[in-house]
């Protein structure tokens, strides 16, 4: 079929941009797959909560959506505004419930730029959906693509009027529910009455960046008595000239100039679809995600002495490791000490240099990219064994879950991302410690070690990203431990996917061994990622530059 272009779910759902590689045809496929694979399931009847987010086209994506679901007989919950992925989860699991409903769909391309589009999927049980699942529904979407499926035209209207469709917009629920957290239920309480006091003379800048979490924040901030500053509050489909609604630099430019100008105390962004969060402390500076799990890591485990799994994605800040191994009567909840990362022992992965052992975590359960593996953690045993059947409490033995790319969840909340809650902990745990964010940071880094992180979103051609990656495996390759060095850091662990993986961990010359490196192709962009972490500020802007030239040279060769 000429100009035939498959359909693929990354790690957040099937993206594109607009009018390409995302076009009405392609969503229905996409739908009508994810509709088929539930129907097999028995799920038919039930209920499927759908939304959209706020960028332009997205409420028409979401009608896209509706009759394909309504057509196959399903019963569609639809949002009346724009509104954060997290909230339809928890419309689906506390208002809809579980045995209720069949799936949530939600059309966002969370914080890609204003001309992508996309589909994610989530499973009854609020969690993404795994990579099972979307490989399932791929290949039914382009079946569809491929014999030109036909799709009825459904009168929205009529199902509205027979109850087929019903319209809601949960903000004040979700709102209250937030707000609940650990009152009389196993989520995380936080102490409004210790933050009402702590900012009481303080202020926080907002940054909504016209998104779908416009009035969430707000909304909580004014029950607890916060006062706050809004930035980019009103829905604007173009993003009033942001490049993208993407909560992290060079995106918070105009967040952190106003910080600084107003005295603020704290700044908090969220991205389109409210599932990322970024934050800056009182000088403006950007805190980085990797940051911020290492605090709440010693904030909800060390000082509050809470308990339960800790999972990260593997491109995660191993500062995590060390905090984790501090969390009092916490060893049931920590992976089997002999147990592997199964990526690490999956047939492609290749080791060249130490062994798998090197990189294995003993204190953190840690996965692949991607909070859909992050919320399957408190689906397995300690061996990371998938559970046929998980504990009836899954959800209560996560404590804290996050990743690199700024996704957060925790203890009964929902099993997917969320920036507004991400937030409030966040805010929670400056009123703990009476102290800033840089000032928390500053007391994490010397008691344990100063982690200095960065990510590299290369722009790569197609034709050199493979050769990119592999040429560290290559380089590396046959050489024993501490035989060979990177920008003047011994490697003494190497190995990954030919084509998809590299990991590497380095030492220093002082003997110290906490330097990492890891590359990776996007899930959902065009792009290849790098990241980067060590002791040494200047190590890391050596490996950076290590990287910019390997890169350059390859690219040199294959132009």
């Amino acid at each position: 079929m000429a100009g035939f272009v498959e359909i693929r779910f990354g790690t957040s759902g099937f993206r594109g941009r607009w009018g390409n590689e995302f076009t009405e045809r392609r969503v229905k496929c996409a739908v009508q797959a994810i509709c088929d694979d539930l129907i097999a399931q028995g799920l038919q009847n039930k209920s499927i909560v759908l939304g959209y987010d706020s960028r332009e086209h997205a409420d028409e994506v979401a009608c896209w959506c509706a009759e394909v679901c309504v057509a196959n007989q399903f019963l569609v919950h639809l949002t009346l505004r724009d509104t954060p992925t997290p909230v339809l989860a928890y419309y689906g699991l506390e208002v809809v419930l579980e045995e209720n409903l069949a799936g949530i769909i939600n059309c966002t391309a969370s914080h890609n730029p204003i001309e992508w589009h996309g589909i994610k999927f989530s499973t009854r049980n609020g969690c993404p959906a795994p990579l099972e699942v979307t490989k399932r529904i791929e290949v039914l979407a382009n079946r569809y693509q491929s014999e030109s499926r036909k799709f009825p035209i459904i009168d929205l209207a009529q199902a509205r009027r027979s109850g087929q469709l019903i319209e809601f917009d949960p903000l004040e629920k979700y709102c209250d529910w937030i707000l609940s957290s650990g009152i009389n239920n196993r989520r995380i309480k936080l102490d409004l009455t210790a933050i009402n006091s702590f900012f009481s003379d303080k202020k926080i800048i907002l940054d909504e960046m016209h998104g779908t979490g416009r009035g969430y924040l707000r909304r909580i901030l004014d029950e607890i008595g916060v006062s706050y500053e809004v930035l980019h509050g009103e829905r604007d489909p173009r993003l009033g000239g942001l490049p993208a609604a993407n909560p992290e630099e060079p995106y918070i430019q105009q967040m952190q100039a106003r910080v600084r100008e107003s005295q603020a105390i704290h700044g908090i962004g969220l991205d389109t679809d409210a599932d990322r969060y970024g934050v800056v402390n009182q000088d403006g500076n950007y805190i980085t995600p990797n940051q911020v799990l290492a605090m709440l890591t010693k904030y909800l485990g060390v000082d509050r002495k809470l308990t339960g799994r800790i999972a990260v994605s593997h491109v995660t800040t191993r500062l995590v490791e060390t905090i984790a191994g501090e969390i009092p009567n916490n060893d049931e909840f920590k992976p089997h000490p002999n147990a592997i990362p199964p990526y690490l022992n999956d047939p492609s992965y290749q080791v060249v240099v130490g062994k798998r052992e090197d990189l294995s975590t003993r204190n953190v359960f840690t996965v692949p990219v991607g909070l859909k593996y992050i919320v399957e953690v408190p689906q397995m045993d300690s061996a990371y064994n998938i559970l046929e059947k998980p504990p009836a409490n899954w959800r209560e033995l996560l404590l804290l879950g996050g990743e690199e790319a700024s996704g957060l969840t925790t203890r009964r909340h929902v099993p997917d991302k969320d920036g507004i809650w991400a937030a409030l902990l966040i805010i929670d745990m400056m009123a703990f410690y009476h102290q800033s964010l840089g000032d928390i940071w500053s007391d994490v880094s010397r008691k344990y070690w100063p982690s200095h992180t960065k990510r590299l979103n290369l722009d790569v051609p197609e034709s050199a990203k493979a050769r990119f990656i592999s040429s560290f495996l290559d380089e590396f390759s046959g050489a024993k431990p501490g035989q060979k060095e990177l920008a003047g850091l011994r490697v003494i662990y190497a190995g990954g996917i030919r084509d998809k993986l590299i990991e590497m961990r380095l030492e220093d010359s002082k003997g110290s061994r906490n330097y990492y490196l890891f590359s990776r192709p996007s899930g959902t962009e065009p792009l290849v990622r790098v990241y980067l972490e060590g002791e040494s500020e200047e190590r890391i802007q050596s490996l950076d530059q290590a990287v910019q030239a390997r890169l350059e040279k390859i690219c040199s060769q294959s132009s």
